[in-house]
C-alpha cells in the first residue's frame, strides 16, 4: 500500500514550524502522547457516567488501544453518532484497527440511517478507504463518499496550514458534573469546541483532523444548546459553525455564552453576512470562511487569519489544481475522494478520466486578492423568459436571515415565485412575513417582482425535503410541492 506523507505544521509566535509527517491520522495520536501525554486531549459528554469527561492524551490513547481490539478483523464498522466521549474513542479505535468507519448522521430518521448503512455495507470497499461519509442530500439522494487515509491527513494538514492552531499547554479543569464550572486554558494553548456533526466532512476534517495534528484541546458537543452548556466550562478559542448559529451568538453575546476568549470563528455551509462579519471583527473575533465538498475531503478553499474578507472563501489550500470552465469550478489533487461507495457510474459523472472533479458550483476568482467568491449551484440557475439568468442562492440566504423564515426557495414557473417555510412562533418573527421578505427582494432588481408564497404544511425531513442540517433539498421540494423537477 502506498501512502502520501504530509507535513504537520502549526504556528508559534515567531514562525511556522514543521514538526513531523504522518501517513494516517491515528499516527498523530501517538505523536501527541509522546509530546504531551499528560496534557488535556478532549472534553466530552460521558454517556455512561452522565457527566462531562476530561481525558489526557495518554488516557485517550490507552482506551483507544483497548477498544480497537474489538474491531480487529472487521473491514467496515458503523460508529453511532451521538458526540459522546465514547464516539470519539470508537472513531479513533476504528482508525487504530485499520478498518473503515461508516459514519451516518444521528439526526436522520432511523429508517434513513438504516438504509444508508445497509447500502454502504453491501458495497465493496477498497483496502485504502478509511472512512465513508454521506453527502447531505441537498442536491439529490445522499451518496456514500469513500475517503482514504491520504485524503484525511492531507486535507486536515492543508486546513491547518491555512489556519494554524496552538498545541496544548494547560487546560480547563474537568467539571465534576454537567453543572460544574471550570477555569480557563493557560496562555498559548487553543481549545477547539465542536458543535457540528462529526459525521459530516466539515467537522470531521476541520475539527477532529486538525485537533489530532495540532495537539490542541478538543471540546465536543452538539448544537447551540450544547454550545451553551460546554462553552462556559472550557472557554474555547476556536469554534466552527454555520451562519444561522453565528447570528444567534451575536444576538446573545460572547461573554454570556462563555466565548470571551474566542479568537477565530470558522463559518461554513453558506456565506455569513457582511454586517455579521464586521460585528465579530469589532469584538476581536476573526471570521474564517471556507469552501468545499464532502467529495474533496472537504476543504478546497480557506481564508486565513490574515486575509479574511467578507463575501470571500479564501484561496485554494495546499494541494489543489483548479480550472474555471464557463464559470463552474473543477478541481484536481490528492484530496479528491476515492469515489462513491458502490456507485461507479456516479463516480464517473463526478470525476473525469483526467482526475478533474466537477464541483457543480459557480465561482468568481478575484484576481486582486487571489480569493474565491461562491455564486451558487450551476444546476440551480434560473433562466427567465427574457433570457436573463438568476442564481437563487444569495437571494434565498438573505431571505432566510429573516426571523421566522426556516427556508426559502426561488423558482420560475412562468413567473418568478419565492416560497418560504414560515415559523410564526420563532423568536422575533413578524406577524406577517411579507413585508420583511419584500424588503429583501427589493435589493435584487431581477427578483423584486417575485410573488411570495408559503409552504403549507412546513417542509419535512421525513419526506426527504430537508437534509439533516435543515437545508432544503431543492429537487425533492420541487417534485413534492410544486409538481416538477426543476
Amino acid at each position: 500500500m502506498t501512502y502520501q506523507w504530509f507535513p504537520l505544521i502549526w504556528v508559534t509566535p515567531e514562525r511556522f514550524v514543521t514538526l513531523k509527517t504522518f501517513s494516517k491520522l491515528i499516527d498523530a495520536l501517538d505523536h501527541q502522547v509522546a509530546m504531551r501525554g499528560d496534557g488535556d486531549a478532549v472534553v466530552a459528554w460521558d454517556r455512561d457516567a452522565g457527566q462531562w469527561k476530561r481525558a489526557t492524551w495518554q488516557q485517550l490513547a490507552d482506551q483507544v488501544q483497548d477498544r480497537s481490539q474489538q474491531f480487529e478483523g472487521q473491514s467496515a464498522i458503523v460508529v453511532p453518532s451521538d458526540h459522546s466521549y465514547q464516539q470519539i474513542v470508537d472513531v479513533l479505535a476504528v482508525m487504530r484497527s485499520g478498518g473503515c468507519e461508516i459514519s451516518v448522521d444521528g439526526r436522520l430518521a432511523p429508517q434513513v440511517q438504516q438504509d444508508l448503512i445497509a447500502r454502504a455495507m453491501r458495497a465493496p470497499i477498497e483496502p485504502d478507504v478509511a472512512l465513508v461519509l454521506f453527502t447531505s442530500g441537498t442536491t439529490g439522494t445522499p451518496k456514500g463518499v469513500m475517503l482514504t487515509d491520504a485524503n484525511l491527513v492531507g486535507n486536515a494538514a492543508a486546513k491547518l496550514q491555512a489556519v494554524p492552531q496552538r498545541p496544548w499547554e494547560s487546560s480547563p479543569r474537568c467539571p465534576s458534573g454537567s453543572g460544574s464550572a471550570g477555569n480557563s486554558v493557560g496562555a498559548g494553548g487553543d481549545v477547539r469546541l465542536t458543535m457540528l456533526p462529526i459525521s459530516h466532512a466539515y467537522a470531521r476534517t476541520c475539527d477532529l483532523g486538525t485537533w489530532l495534528l495540532s495537539g490542541c484541546t478538543w471540546a465536543v458537543t452538539m448544537g447551540y444548546e450544547g454550545l451553551r452548556h460546554l462553552a462556559p466550562i472550557v472557554r474555547p478559542t476556536l469554534v466552527n459553525t454555520v451562519p444561522a448559529t453565528a447570528y444567534r451568538i451575536l444576538d446573545e453575546g460572547l461573554e454570556p455564552l462563555g466565548l470571551d476568549r474566542l479568537r477565530l470563528l470558522g463559518c461554513g455551509g453558506a456565506a455569513i453576512s457582511v454586517d455579521a462579519f464586521q460585528q465579530f471583527g469589532q469584538l476581536g473575533v476573526t471570521v474564517i470562511q471556507g469552501y468545499g465538498l464532502t467529495e474533496t475531503g472537504p476543504v478546497i478553499c480557506s481564508a486565513t487569519p490574515d486575509n479574511a474578507r467578507p463575501g470571500m472563501v479564501g484561496d485554494f489550500v495546499d494541494g489543489w489544481e483548479h480550472q474555471i470552465r464557463g464559470g463552474e469550478l473543477f478541481v484536481r489533487g490528492p484530496h479528491v475522494m476515492k469515489g462513491y461507495c458502490g456507485d461507479a457510474a456516479a463516480t464517473a459523472l463526478k470525476i473525469d478520466s483526467q482526475g478533474w472533479l466537477r464541483t457543480g458550483d459557480l465561482v468568481q476568482h478575484d484576481q486582486a486578492s487571489g480569493q474565491l467568491r461562491i455564486l451558487g449551484r450551476s444546476d440551480d440557475v434560473i433562466v427567465m423568459d427574457n433570457g436573463r439568468k438568476i442564481s437563487p442562492s444569495w437571494i434565498e440566504r438573505d431571505v432566510q436571515r429573516i426571523a421566522g423564515v426556516r427556508n426559502a426557495l426561488l423558482v420560475w414557473r412562468g413567473a418568478l415565485e419565492l416560497w418560504i417555510d414560515w415559523d410564526p412562533q420563532a423568536s422575533g418573527a413578524a406577524a406577517d412575513p411579507n413585508d420583511p421578505v419584500r424588503a429583501v427582494l427589493q435589493q435584487y432588481p431581477e427578483a423584486k417582482r417575485a410573488s411570495i408564497h408559503r409552504f403549507n404544511p412546513p417542509l419535512s425531513r421525513d419526506d426527504g425535503e430537508l437534509t439533516a442540517k435543515g437545508t432544503h433539498c431543492r429537487q425533492r421540494v420541487l417534485q413534492n410541492r410544486l409538481g416538477h423537477g426543476g
